[in-house]
């Protein structure tokens, strides 16, 4: 029987804290995940007074709930970037998506956290031809700002990667890996907690209020049961931001919904064959399938877009289920031992960033690459509040924009879902065509 919950949960700890609230901090985090951990980890070796705040228990957004793909980038292209940011930022767009790589995973390394680190590399696939030569036009362009473990695979050596013939080639990036996401983060709370955080869950935090009668600010940050009075504050939702807490960013970032499953065991032989390379995999096409064996080598993980907008697991367990049997039909009649869904932070810019609204800090808008770059950026943004007259990344020149008809609840979600089924029909119908010429 499906599980509806992530299958990373499984068997592993839950942390708590029912100490009563402290009255005051240096800093307050809202926001238990990822950036908000690592945030914390960073400003209490600093020597600050940190709280970190959820609204949930601690470890229940999504950075416990994605695939565990392990990987630098965004999702604009050299070429887009630099037409709407200039070449220097557009270079160091791509510095600092390889630096986040880096510094993820040498935080893993260098505290020993047991999270099943692999250095297994991604293969992005192409779903057309035309995507194979797109791809190597981006890599060359990207392998000119700095150098890039990056290559291409043509379509005759597919077979070393993957048991498919649905794809035109790919590009390989060697350095990319996986983790084990509940287990990483558990490990980075520990890490924070250790350094001095005090850190709770199921503390929604209802009001920030800033109550400075100078140029130094002061905050009083709200919960239901009490109130901490601190000098900053740093937001650190990302998909999980409501409107209630903070229009501002909520009119800046979508909520949009992410859906995976995992097989049942199917045994180490049957996940070789299929995978036969190890990497993650991803792909060119709008479905965006991602998917990869699990740190035990036993069953395949795999996500894709079910629909734009929020909806139930158990609905969209049968449109997971044949993306999977679509890429590999051997998989037909394989059981599904868990379905689960959460939500990614999207910025209309398409990439992250790290700005101070009113004075409140905020890090986020990860578009699905957070599980590198998330504490990349939660690093930066507790560098920008010990330094706040110094630049800390790119990312705080990649504003956070709205738009008119966006008010912080996506109502047009189900329309952009219709959309993107419309358009996977094209996606398909490109496909047939581009078939008939090979």
């Amino acid at each position: 029987m499906t599980k509806f919950t992530p299958y990373w949960w499984d068997d592993q700890p839950q942390f708590e804290n029912n100490n009563k609230l402290p009255s005051s901090a240096d800093v307050v985090i809202v926001g238990a995940g990822y950036t908000g951990l690592s945030a914390a980890l960073t400003l209490s070796k600093a020597g600050k007074k940190v709280i970190v705040l959820d609204s949930e228990v601690i470890g229940y957004g999504a950075s416990t709930r994605n695939g565990g793909m392990l990987g630098s980038g965004h999702k604009v292209s050299s070429e887009k970037a630099v037409q709407k940011y200039g070449i220097e930022i557009a270079a160091q767009l791509h510095k600092e998506a390889n630096a986040s790589l880096a510094f993820t995973t040498n935080l893993i390394k260098e505290n020993n956290i047991d999270c099943e680190l692999q250095i297994c590399g991604r293969l992005r696939t192409s779903w057309l031809p035309q995507d194979q030569i797109n791809m190597s036009r981006n890599l060359k362009k990207l392998k000119a700002i700095e150098h890039f473990n990056s290559n291409m695979i043509e379509p005759e050596l597919m077979s070393e990667s993957i048991e498919t013939d649905l794809y035109f080639g790919g590009q390989f990036y060697q350095d990319h890996g996986a983790v084990q996401p509940r287990k990483f983060h558990y490990g980075l709370l520990n890490l924070a907690i250790n350094a001095g955080a005090k850190v709770f869950g199921s503390r929604p935090v209802i009001q920030v209020n800033n109550i400075s009668k100078s140029r130094e600010p002061t905050f009083n940050v709200l919960t239901s049961t009490s109130s901490i009075q601190c000098q900053q504050v740093l937001m650190a939702t990302n998909g999980y931001t409501r409107s209630k807490l903070s229009r501002y960013l909520s009119r800046r970032v979508l909520p949009v919904p992410s859906f995976i499953i995992t097989t049942g065991d199917i045994g180490k032989d049957k996940v070789q064959s299929l995978l036969p390379g190890g990497h993650c995999m991803v792909e060119t096409r709008k479905r965006y399938c991602y998917y990869r064996a699990t740190p035990c080598g036993r069953r395949i993980m795999l996500g894709t877009r079910a629909a734009m907008h929020a909806m139930k697991a158990e609905e969209a367990l049968p449109t997971l289920r044949k993306m999977l049997t679509e890429i590999f039909p051997s998989l037909v009649d394989v059981e599904i031992s868990h379905c689960w869904t959460g939500f990614t932070g999207f910025s209309f810019s398409q990439l992250p960033n790290l700005s101070s609204n009113k004075g409140i800090y905020s890090a986020l808008g990860y578009c699905g690459n957070g599980v590198a770059m998330a504490p990349y950026l939660g690093h930066k943004a507790a560098l920008k509040i010990l330094n706040p007259n110094q630049r800390a990344t790119v990312f705080e020149q990649t504003p956070l924009e709205t738009r008119l008809y966006y008010f912080g609840k996506p109502w047009f979600l189900p329309i952009a879902s219709a959309y993107f089924r419309g358009f996977d029909l094209f996606d398909y119908c490109r496909r047939k065509r581009s078939l008939k010429k090979v």
